[in-house]
């Protein structure tokens, strides 16, 4: 039972370990998480930006020379191009984010596994002490038998009534 119990002590420690190493990993996702939310959020802005002035130099352009006809339809379709390339990107680190938030979920599922094995480490080890107190009592009453049994065997010699 000792080995059984230093067995479970030594797969917590390994537990605590892959927590520890599980945790840092979680920081650093969350961090790499939020850097990419900037990055997105950033671009999104950045891109609406550019699309304005991208759509109003153009208008002003073709106003002044007059090429609204047929430069409008390329303009529009080069547009169209840039917004599916930043919907791409978009899709891109959303899928990322999702990765991250899955990892997130396994790090829960560690934490359960080890909050059960911790409670398990705590019913062995009360169980440990409750056999360690049987251990000191069967002993005590070992000794008392050990010292009745050289008195009876003892008694004989030194009694009167058996010496006769």
């Amino acid at each position: 039972k000792v080995q059984h119990l230093s067995e479970k002590l030594f797969y917590l420690e390994l537990l605590k370990k892959r927590e520890d190493s599980l945790e840092k990993q979680k920081v650093e996702l969350i961090n790499q998480k939020s850097a990419l939310l900037k990055i997105f959020v950033y671009a999104k802005r950045k891109m609406t930006e550019e699309e304005d002035n991208f759509t109003r130099e153009v208008t002003e352009f073709n106003n002044e020379y007059g090429l609204t006809s047929n430069r409008d339809h390329l303009i529009k379709k080069k547009v169209k191009s840039e917004i599916n390339d930043l919907e791409n990107e978009t899709a891109l680190l959303k899928s990322e984010m999702e990765s991250m938030e899955h990892k997130n979920g396994q790090l829960n599922a560690l934490q359960l596994q080890k909050n059960e094995i911790k409670q398990d480490l705590f019913a062995l080890q009360s169980k440990l002490k409750d056999l360690e107190k049987v251990i000191r009592e069967a002993k005590g009453i070992t000794k008392d038998l050990e010292a009745e049994k050289v008195q009876v065997t003892e008694k004989p010699q030194t009694d009167p009534e058996c010496l006769r």
